[in-house]
């Protein structure tokens, strides 16, 4: 699975919270796992926000992941988690929903998306039409907008990898 997100560092939670980011939320983040590290006890993901209600939605869609918290850094409990989670305590991996450069499918990845334009959407692009390809988050999960012409398509982006 495709990861393309930044781990949580303190310099990086500072900037994130000197930006007006007031609510963290925590997630199962399993494309940050490394199934093959026996010490790498889980991967989480945690969403900055400056708005308590896309915090709160966003939380509540989780209903789910047993691991799923809202944190306010008003709250000094929660802004000491905080820091502790970025200081990647061992047998974790903590991760940001920020991406250090601009997402470029790989060769593989840019095969499979030929693919699945081929055999799930009907759209016949010839050798010369360019297909866009972005990725995108919504609560934690990544999702690929496919462009071509004036055929547009979202899903998730394990759609693609599973195909």
């Amino acid at each position: 699975m495709h990861n393309p997100f930044v781990l949580l560092t303190t310099r990086l939670l500072e900037s994130l919270i000197k930006a007006g980011n007031t609510f963290f939320v925590r997630q199962t983040y399993k494309r940050g796992k490394n199934e093959l590290d026996p010490l790498n006890k889980a991967a989480f993901l945690f969403t900055h926000y400056t708005d308590y209600s896309r915090a709160k939605t966003h939380y509540d869609t989780l209903y789910n992941d047993p691991n799923r918290f809202l944190y306010n850094i008003n709250e000094a409990e929660h802004y000491e988690k905080l820091f502790i989670a970025a200081a990647q305590p061992e047998g974790f991996h903590i991760y940001s929903p920020l991406v250090q450069q601009p997402w470029k499918p790989t060769s593989p990845m840019a095969a499979k998306i030929r693919n699945y334009i081929n055999q799930k959407l009907d759209w016949n692009p010839s050798r010369n039409d360019n297909v866009k390809a972005d990725l995108f988050i919504q609560f934690g999960e990544l999702f690929i907008t496919l462009k071509c012409g004036i055929h547009e398509v979202k899903l998730p982006l394990a759609d693609i990898e599973n195909f």
